[in-house]
């Protein structure tokens, strides 16, 4: 079964394609020629720019996610550690009901 991909998963594969796709404007790039060529690599280099910014955004952006994910985590902790002590509670109960009918 295939593990379900988080935002940040999927942010850090487009990411991914972009680079791939600067690289193949790159290759592109040069193969052409005067004019063409200048901007061509006046673009590519502003590509670069734009996809470092997005990566150190993305980076940034996760760790904080993650860092607050962990910090809720810890407070929540206590009463899902609760809750699961009352479901099995009641499972138990439920299952003395059902040998109770049984008999």
């Amino acid at each position: 079964m295939e593990k379900k991909k988080s935002g940040f998963e999927e942010i850090e594969k487009m990411l991914q394609e972009i680079g791939n796709k600067i690289e193949v404007l790159i290759e592109k790039g040069t193969k052409a020629t005067g004019e063409a060529s200048d901007e061509i690599e006046k673009k590519i280099k502003e590509l670069h720019k734009n996809k470092e910014k997005l990566e150190k955004e993305l980076k940034e952006k996760k760790a904080k996610f993650e860092e607050q994910y962990k910090g809720k985590k810890g407070n929540a902790r206590p009463f899902f550690e609760e809750s699961l002590l009352h479901f099995k509670q009641s499972v138990r109960s439920l299952i003395s009901a059902i040998n109770e009918l049984m008999k």
